[in-house]
């Protein structure tokens, strides 16, 4: 009855989704989907596991979810104990509980940095006819052979005079089963070269590179580079380093940002030319409509001139929006180290609610991503029909990767 329920009911973005750990009393990390949601009971993902996975679990084994994208997963898997280390990506669609490896991507990938997933399923009617689901009315439900995904990862190539970034794309499709070098290339001043989290919206996938947006239109292949709300209204302050990039219902691009004065939500206008204030709220209106929300800070008796303060003491992450009305904060004590305290913002109605739901990893949590849930079947990969395997002329990416991590770019290798 999940998968009906999600079929007719769930919204673009129901829920958030991360890959979370705790430690048994053996020592051992055990690794759990971690789904956030104001409505758990229609989100549909039947276990949060990770043994549909087809991975071991061994003692120190490690997952990482690197994008999720329209009910799809895409998952890395590092065994502790196998030397040279091999790193495992995996498609995987939680709600089905399927998955399967990505062929290449360990030789192809800059390990543990998120990539771009593109998928777009065509309808769902065959799915749950597949797992024997009745819908009514009945909608379409996607197929496996129906289906389709790729995989992107930026490569950024530093100019010979280190002022500049040249941007390339590395694309896998599952309709050919083979990785592609675009041939498109994007420059910029970028002063972060690393980033933590990449969303898709209506076609193009956007890099987070804290004051800078890389975008990549994968139909179109082309891209740029869009300043952040804050940087183009002439901020310096490093406050707003706390902020989250989403996608909204109807497939626009959002970001949060939190500082001294409070919360602020920006919508991406269409062609990406300027970012357009949403929702503003200060903290002090914040916690006189929720003060009890708030009991994890009684220590600092937030009352009167406290208020004021509250972004002093602790720090206030944005994690993601939910259905572009509920808005997910990670707060935690900015010179003692504790489990972040998960609060739930309500921008209808103003109202925070303490969720009960506490997150562990301070400086180093995992990112959050929306999540959708899908009875979409797992694409197919297909066999490579060129001779030349599942690589491309110029995709020496061994060597590539090595470059990317370990040395200065060198953008005249890849001149075709």
């Amino acid at each position: 009855m999940f998968a009906a329920k999600q079929a007719r009911l769930c919204p673009s973005c129901p829920a958030l989704i991360q890959i979370s750990s705790h430690v048994d009393s053996d020592g051992r990390y055990n690794y759990y989907l971690n789904l956030i949601s104001s409505t758990p009971a229609i989100v549909g993902v039947p276990s949060s596991r990770l043994n549909f996975l087809g991975c071991r679990m061994n003692k120190y084994d490690g997952f990482s979810l690197l994008a999720s994208t329209n009910g799809l997963l895409c998952i890395q898997y590092t065994p502790e104990d196998i030397r040279p280390r091999v790193h495992t990506i995996l498609i995987a669609n939680p709600a089905t509980q399927q998955a399967q490896p990505i062929p290449g991507a360990e030789h192809h990938l800059i390990r543990g940095r998120a990539v771009g997933l593109v998928f777009d399923p065509p309808n769902e009617q065959a799915s749950a006819n597949k797992h024997k689901i009745k819908i009514d009315p009945p909608i379409e439900l996607s197929s496996a052979k129906d289906n389709k995904f790729k995989i992107v990862q930026a490569f950024p190539f530093k100019n010979t005079n280190n002022t500049s970034v040249e941007f390339r794309f590395v694309t896998f499709s599952s309709d050919t089963g083979r990785w592609v070098m675009s041939s498109t290339t994007v420059n910029g001043i970028i002063k972060q070269t690393q980033y933590d989290k990449v969303v898709y919206a209506s076609g193009v996938l956007y890099w987070d590179y804290q004051e800078d947006l890389l975008w990549f239109d994968v139909a179109k292949s082309a891209g740029g580079i869009i300043k952040m709300p804050w940087m183009l209204q002439g901020s310096k302050s490093k406050e707003w380093d706390h902020h989250s990039i989403d996608t909204s219902s109807d497939g626009i691009l959002m970001c949060t940002t939190t500082g001294t004065n409070g919360l602020a939500i920006y919508q991406l206008v269409e062609g990406g030319v300027y970012w357009k204030l949403k929702h503003k709220k200060g903290w002090t209106d914040i916690i006189e409509v929720s003060g009890d929300a708030f009991q994890f800070c009684h220590s600092m008796k937030l009352r009167n001139g406290w208020q004021s303060r509250f972004y002093e003491r602790w720090l206030v992450k944005p994690l993601g929006l939910e259905s572009e009305r509920w808005l997910y904060l990670g707060v935690t004590e900015k010179w003692r180290a504790m489990d972040m305290v998960l609060l739930r913002y309500d921008l209808d109605s103003g109202k925070v609610e303490d969720i009960g739901k506490g997150l562990s990893n301070r400086f180093d949590m995992m990112p959050v991503f929306g999540y959708r849930n899908s009875m979409a079947a797992l694409p197919q990969i297909a066999e490579p029909i060129s001779s030349g395997g599942i690589c491309d002329e110029c995709l020496n990416l061994d060597l590539l990767v090595f470059i990317g991590i370990y040395g200065n770019f060198i953008t005249s290798y890849l001149a075709a």
